[in-house]
Formats: C-alpha cells, sequence, structure tokens
C-alpha cells in the first residue's frame, strides 16, 4: 500500500474537539516494520535524542487473549480486525511533516525501521491501544512459519498428500495475514499523561478502566507530576495571545520540515520546564511519583538552581509561565534592530536571526537562570522586573549571523555575550569565572 513509502507514512488528519490525530491504512506487513510488542516503556528522551526507559514498568500482555487471537487468525480464514490500532509517534523521530489538502506526509529517521529489526532494539512507534492484537499477530506469523518450516522437513523425506494440503493451507494463510489491512490511528507527540487519557477512552465502558492498568501500561496515577505542569505551560504560553510564545511553538498538526516550521517543538520546550524543576530528565521520573510538597528538598549534595522547583512544590504553577511571559516579552521589547523593529517576532519565511531558533532559546534561558540567581528575583511581576537587567545588553547586534549563527557557535556566543554585558567578569572576587576565555577560545575559532 502507498501510505507507506521508503521512512514515509501518509494519512489523512482528523480533527475532534480541537484534538489532532492522523488516520491511516496499512498491511500487517507494513506495521511490523515500524511497531512491535514490546514490554518495555519509553518515558522520555534524553538530551542527545536517546530514549529513557522506565525499569520499573514492565508492560505485560494476557497470554492467554494473545493465543486466542493467534488461533483465530491461524485458523479462520475470514478474520478481521475492525477496529483502530492506536500507535504514537515522538516528536523526536519526525524528521519533516507536510499537509495537503488534510493529507499529511510524516518523513521517520530511518532508525525507526532499523531498530525493530534487532531483538532487543528501541520501539520508537509506541502501541497505546492494541498491544494484544500486535502479540496474537507477532504469535501467529511466528507459530505459521514454525508449522511450515517442521513440515518442509517432513516432506522432504517423504510425500504425503494430506500434509502437502496442509503446508500449502499454511503458506497462504501466512501470506493473506501479513497482507491484512489495519486500520491505524496516529497521535503525535503526546505526553504519558496524554497516551493514558486515550487508552483509558478508548476502553471506558460502564465500568471506569482500572487505575492499576493504566499504571501498569504508561506507569501513571492521577496526581499532578511535573510533567503535566510544564505540559499546561506551553500550552498556555502558545495561545494566549500577548504572550511571546503566541503560536510560535509547533504543536502537532500543520505543515512544516525542520527547515520552516516554528522554531521550537512543544516536546522540546516542555522538557526545559521540566529542567528547571527536576535535577534531570530520569530524575523527573521519580519526581513523577512523588508528593508535590517533597519536592521542596533536593537530593543530597546537589547543586543545581532549580527556580521552578519552589512554585511547583507549593502550587504556585502560574509564577512559572508568569516568569516566562514577562522575560521573554522583556526580551522582545529590549532588543531592536536600527530601525527600531524588535528581534523578536518571526516574519514568514527563514528565520531572520538566531531569536527565532531552539539554540537562540536556549541561551535566552540560560540568561534567565542567571538573572533569577544573581538578582535574587523570586516571583515576577512584569516586564520591569527584567527591562533594567537586559538594557545592558541591548547594543548586541542580533542579525549577525557570522557571530550568531544558528548552531552551538552562535548559542555560546549569545549567552557569553549578553551574560558578560549584565554581569562583567570579575576574575579577582570570583576565580572559577571562565566566561572571558571561553569567549577568547570562541573567537579564535
Amino acid at each position: 500500500m502507498r501510505n507507506l513509502e521508503n521512512n514515509i507514512i501518509h494519512g489523512t488528519r482528523v480533527v475532534q474537539n480541537k484534538q489532532d490525530f492522523i488516520i491511516s491504512v496499512f498491511s500487517i506487513k507494513q506495521i511490523l516494520t515500524f511497531t512491535k510488542y514490546t514490554k518495555r516503556l519509553i518515558v522520555s528522551y534524553d538530551e542527545l535524542g536517546h530514549p529513557i526507559y522506565n525499569d520499573e514498568i514492565q508492560r505485560h500482555v494476557e497470554n492467554p487473549r494473545v493465543k486466542k487471537i493467534s488461533d483465530f487468525l491461524i485458523n479462520d480464514p475470514d478474520a478481521t480486525f475492525p477496529t483502530n490500532l492506536v500507535l504514537h509517534i515522538p516528536e523526536e523521530i519526525i524528521l519533516e511533516q507536510h499537509e495537503k489538502d488534510d493529507r499529511i506526509s510524516i518523513v521517520l529517521d530511518k532508525s525507526v525501521f532499523k531498530e525493530i529489526q534487532k531483538e532487543e532494539g528501541n520501539v520508537f512507534i509506541t502501541i497505546i491501544d492494541g498491544q494484544h492484537r500486535i502479540k496474537g499477530i507477532e504469535l501467529a506469523i511466528s507459530e505459521l512459519k514454525l508449522k511450515i518450516t517442521d513440515l518442509n522437513k517432513t516432506l522432504n523425506s517423504s510425500s504425503n498428500e494430506n500434509l502437502e494440503k496442509k503446508r500449502e493451507y499454511y503458506i497462504n494463510r501466512l501470506d493473506d495475514l501479513t497482507n491484512i489491512q489495519m486500520v491505524v490511528t496516529f497521535f503525535v507527540d503526546k505526553t504519558l499523561e496524554y497516551q493514558a487519557m486515550i487508552f483509558s477512552t478508548i476502553n471506558r465502558t460502564q465500568k471506569k478502566v482500572s487505575a492499576d492498568l493504566v499504571s501498569s501500561l504508561f506507569g501513571l496515577n492521577n496526581d499532578d507530576t511535573p510533567q503535566k505542569t510544564s505540559l499546561q505551560t506551553v500550552l498556555s504560553l502558545n495561545s494566549h495571545p500577548n504572550s511571546p510564545f503566541y503560536k510560535r511553538i509547533k504543536l502537532y498538526g500543520g505543515n512544516y520540515s525542520r527547515e520552516n516550521s516554528p522554531p521550537l517543538s512543544q516536546a522540546s520546550m516542555v522538557r526545559s520546564i521540566i529542567s528547571l524543576i527536576s535535577e534531570d530528565i530520569r530524575s523527573s521520573e521519580t519526581d513523577r511519583y512523588k508528593k508535590r510538597k517533597e519536592l521542596l528538598n533536593l537530593s543530597s549534595g546537589s547543586k543545581k538552581f532549580l527556580p521552578f522547583r519552589k512554585f511547583y512544590a507549593l502550587d504556585q504553577d502560574h509564577k512559572i509561565s508568569d516568569t516566562f511571559f514577562y522575560y521573554f516579552n522583556s526580551v522582545r521589547n529590549t532588543f531592536k534592530d536600527k530601525d527600531g523593529l524588535n528581534y523578536w517576532d518571526i516574519q514568514k519565511g527563514e528565520p531572520k536571526n538566531i531569536f527565532h531558533t531552539t539554540v537562540g532559546y536556549d541561551s535566552l534561558l540560560k540568561v534567565l537562570l542567571e538573572i533569577l540567581s544573581n538578582e535574587k528575583i523570586t516571583s515576577p511581576t512584569s516586564t520591569d522586573d527584567f527591562d533594567k537587567i537586559l538594557l545592558k545588553s541591548s547594543n548586541l547586534i542580533i542579525d549577525n549571523q557570522n557571530r550568531y549563527s544558528f548552531n552551538n557557535r552562535g548559542k555560546k556566543f549569545l549567552y557569553l555575550d549578553m551574560s558578560l554585558a549584565i554581569f562583567p567578569s570579575d576574575y579577582i572576587s570570583n576565580p572559577k569565572d571562565n566566561r572571558e576565555k571561553e569567549l577568547r577560545l570562541l573567537i579564535k575559532g
């Protein structure tokens, strides 16, 4: 089927109550090239895009149920699967996405298909609903291949008409099975909480889905988490017309590629906020299961500055979004070109300066942390809290792409230039301050 071409998935965009997903149709043979049953649960991705697993969660299936599905597929030539298989595609494996007339094409990283072929490879496209069906299909295919192999050995030594017919049946059944077409629903770049909600909604009947079942599949409960708070902050910043991030965050559903899209992805921005609540991505998975007030204390020996941890612990989530709102609006107001146009706002087309890129956001966030730490700003109430501070670096020519290139080198230049303008180096009082040395080395190349 042409819904899968090389590493490109094609489907139809569907919108329900402002939520987007993709519907498509694939043969079982195609489905098993990009997903399969796995006990392991990916909970996040590290800074290099490698998956992080929750080692406490094993996504087991009911073997009797799997065996029934397998027997059904092997023995019933009229077997069908009319209900959708529901899968999740993380943003980390999407290279490009294009939309035309509600038809969407998603270009996937080729590692998706390479890892599936490995015995213990990463399964990046995960199953939200349909684990038993996939495992049953895998078992049926395995059993059919085994039956065919055994019959081939027997028939090589002696002929038998009944066994010949049985082998022919199994060969035809295997071919029919792998070519069965299934309806697949894809959700893109959703948090575990959202995936669990989808699963619960799909499986809800008159009796509520067991919380234990959701916990065993997704490692979640209904309590607050840093992940939920971070996602809600991002969605709020993206939707408010006066927000500096209004429609600046790449939520799912749109015609974009990596070269032409909103500068920030939902997933990367959520992670950046989590990193200001939890000590690292792995710790955030431990924090997921803690009560809010338990996060008032850091682990022994930790020296990382986490300005949003206390806000989260004290149920003051609004202060997280306020900090972003006021600081980045101050950036918008402060940095302007010679014609008085601010560098922050994005026009159509390619990014014009580093503020329009992820690396620019990363540098600005790093400067924000220094400001919050050095100026002892605990709860910003307006852009005034940042305007006078940022004004010290307002002479930087942000659209100088030779210096502020859209890569890690430009990212370092932007951070060091802003940081040294706002907080000049004082080696005598702080011998550990290496910023000027870093800048000199960067200039030398």
